[in-house]
């Protein structure tokens, strides 16, 4: 299976103070002028977040993820280092685990010796080997695919989201605004009038941090 490397998008998120903001938004997005609902669609996110037993990815800064949507499932690797973020994934087998083939793990420990050449000094094969769930996190996403007749397009995403981890669940809302055509002057344009119309008349708060680092605050990284 081939791997590849992932580029985010442009985009803005962020925490809701309640549920009801949801309904808000969704009859803001109804009644903005100069854009228009291409489609509305709803599904399930289960992301389940490992860690070795020596917290080797914790001390990297690195995070292994799978993303398990309908029939799909995602190995994924996010690694930093010097101040650069890169993330990497490979398609599962539904069912799979990471121990299951080789092919995960080598795909792991590849990035991990490539991106981190000078700071590990340990048989990460052996360590791959041993990692297991810490956390999961299921998110229930209504998406919004907004568009104009610019040829922006975008997508606004109402997520309702639980952590887990070994002892405790806790749930939060939150709002995902993503451009999801190029990023030229124009759609630039569009998607900040977008935003900007949404933090006027919704009062968010601006989430400065990823789902996964959200839940490592939350737990305070149980393993």
């Amino acid at each position: 299976m081939e791997n590849i490397e992932v580029h985010k998008k442009v985009q803005n998120t962020y925490y809701l103070h309640s549920y009801k903001d949801f309904e808000r938004i969704k009859e803001i997005i109804k009644l903005m002028p100069n854009y228009d609902t291409k489609s509305v669609s709803s599904f399930v996110i289960t992301d389940y977040f490992y860690e070795t037993p020596e917290n080797l990815l914790n001390e990297l800064d690195a995070s292994i993820r799978v993303r398990v949507v309908g029939d799909t499932q995602t190995l994924s690797i996010i690694c930093k280092n010097d101040g650069v973020k890169r993330e990497f994934e490979i398609a599962m087998n539904l069912g799979d685990k990471i121990q299951d083939k080789n092919e995960y793990i080598l795909f792991l420990e590849d990035k991990l010796q490539d991106i981190y050449t000078h700071k590990i000094d340990a048989d990460i094969a052996r360590m791959l080997k041993s990692l297991k769930i810490f956390m999961y996190v299921v998110t229930n996403r209504t998406q919004y695919e907004v568009i104009n007749n610019s040829g922006f397009d975008g997508l606004v995403n109402l997520d309702q989201v639980m952590f887990h981890s070994k002892r405790h669940d806790i749930g939060d809302n939150i709002l995902e605004v993503k451009l999801n055509c190029l990023a030229d002057v124009g759609n630039m344009t569009a998607y900040n009038r977008f935003v900007y119309t949404l933090e006027q008349k919704v009062l968010l708060l601006p989430m400065q941090e990823t789902k996964y680092d959200a839940g490592k605050r939350i737990f305070k990284y149980e393993y």
